[in-house]
């Protein structure tokens, strides 16, 4: 007897699955993850295209031809793509996309940690005081990547406009 209650106390992977797969988890996971996105980009946005190209130009691995670039698209990417996240708007293509810009960012900081470089602040939240180096953000990123699974799982929750849309369609 006492076997029995050991194994209903421990968690099986079924559980976990059952858990991570809760409509409530995606929504959560939804609002978080676009919200940070959404905070990263305008903390971006609001400051002089200077300052978002000097934070860029502290990776020396991206071509310098496309800073300029990347420092115009970039902010308006991660709120676009966190605003639809966020509301639930195309739940699915929104939650890839941030995967995309997830992986590539990671990618980016392994690079960076791997070759040594020394940053003290990553940019990512613009001027507004949230410091995070390479391997923070590293961290950060991957946990959010994992965190997506669910999202891209359930597609479309009661929370969001995508069930909205097809509820009236």
């Amino acid at each position: 007897m006492p076997n029995a209650q050991l194994h209903k106390v421990s968690a099986s992977p079924h559980s976990w699955r059952r858990l991570v797969m809760a409509p409530w988890v995606a929504v959560c996971i939804r609002l978080v993850v676009g919200a940070l996105f959404v905070l990263a980009g305008f903390s971006k946005l609001v400051l002089p295209h200077a300052e978002v190209v000097a934070y860029i130009q502290q990776y020396p691995v991206i071509p310098s031809a496309l800073v300029p670039l990347i420092a115009t698209v970039l902010p308006w990417l991660e709120v676009v793509s966190g605003t639809a996240l966020l509301i639930g708007f195309c739940t699915t293509p929104a939650a890839l996309l941030i995967a995309a810009q997830l992986l590539s960012f990671s990618l980016l900081m392994l690079v960076i940690i791997l070759r040594g470089v020394a940053i003290e602040d990553c940019g990512c939240f613009g001027n507004w005081g949230w410091h995070e180096t390479p391997l923070q953000v590293l961290i950060r990123d991957l946990i959010m990547l994992v965190m997506l699974w669910p999202v891209v799982q359930r597609q479309r929750d009661v929370w969001s406009v995508d069930a909205w849309s097809q509820d009236a369609g």
